[in-house]
């Protein structure tokens, strides 16, 4: 029989399903002006306004940016943990998730590896994101 899944289990998954978006949206909020203004300017209201470095602070939501360091970390971690097969297990992540184009056992037939190692992999990702989150 299979193992009973936490709580948390499919909110993880969404998260780790929003990660792309994510990606592009703090990449949106990133981008830059072609032409730069260097140095500090006073607006018409007397507040100082610094663009570059407004541009280098700028984040997501603090809901949205925990998410995105959460799988941003996993990712990192897993690159750390198991440097032998990281390729892999990101790769298998990034069919199934990311791309949306396959299922696990699709992803698996795609590395190519066993179905059962694909979803060992999978847990063990989605566990490292629900750790990254502090959830129980």
């Amino acid at each position: 029989m299979g193992e009973n899944k936490p709580p948390w289990w499919s909110y993880v998954k969404h998260i780790v399903a929003e990660y792309p978006g994510l990606c592009r949206e703090l990449e949106k909020l990133k981008e830059q002006r072609v032409t730069g203004i260097y140095g500090e300017r006073v607006s018409s209201k007397g507040r100082v306004c610094r663009p570059v470095e407004t541009t280098a602070c700028k984040t997501l939501s603090p809901n949205k940016q925990k998410k995105y360091e959460a799988v941003k970390k996993a990712i990192d971690k897993t690159k750390k943990r198991h440097p032998e097969n990281a390729d892999h297990r990101l790769k298998m992540i990034q069919l199934v998730y990311f791309d949306k184009k396959y299922t696990i056992a699709g992803a698996a037939m795609r590395i190519p590896c066993h179905v059962n190692t694909a979803g060992h992999w999978h847990s063990d990702f989605i566990r490292l994101v629900a750790e990254n989150l502090e959830l129980p």
